[in-house]
């Protein structure tokens, strides 16, 4: 079970290094961060997503509220949110492949950044879920290497 956490803190240096330690110090399997300014300038916004339970995210959650720099701190798995990972797949596809490549991908949200004849750039953009199936369907077919962004999410409320 995964749960996503958004955290905006002041600016300033070390934030990040305190949270992925304090992570680190407690326990939490960090399995995907993501870290960029918000709306509101002289703040920055965190999103984790932690391995974990309701229990887990609510302990993550009151130690990150007693660092100094956070400004707010929220469990966003538990009130609802949209989150949306990023994706890049780089394909040389045999004649062959690239016809199943491109059916395969119908099934997917994408777009084509880059098409050299011989090698093509995918772009994807989704819940890392749909992000990770699409990768597992394209494996075999000409993938020659892949990268995947950390998680943007928002809550609802």
């Amino acid at each position: 079970m995964e749960r996503t956490i958004g955290v905006v803190t002041e600016e300033g240096r070390g934030v990040f290094s305190r949270i992925s330690g304090l992570m680190e110090r407690r326990g939490f399997q960090v399995r995907g961060v993501t870290a960029g300014a918000t709306q509101r300038p002289g703040m920055a916004r965190y999103t984790l997503v932690i391995g974990g339970d309701e229990r887990q995210a609510g302990q993550a959650v009151r130690q990150i509220r007693k660092m100094v720099e956070t400004v707010t701190v929220e469990d966003l798995s538990a009130g609802g949110c949209v989150e949306r990972c990023m994706m890049l797949l780089k394909f040389a596809p045999s004649p062959e492949e690239r016809e199943t490549l491109f059916d395969v991908m119908k099934g997917y949200p994408h777009s084509v950044s880059e098409d050299r004849g011989s090698s093509l750039i995918v772009e994807m953009m989704g819940p890392g879920v749909l992000l990770d199936d699409c990768l597992e369907n394209v494996r075999g077919l000409g993938l020659v290497e892949s990268v995947k962004s950390g998680p943007l999410a928002l809550g609802t409320n």
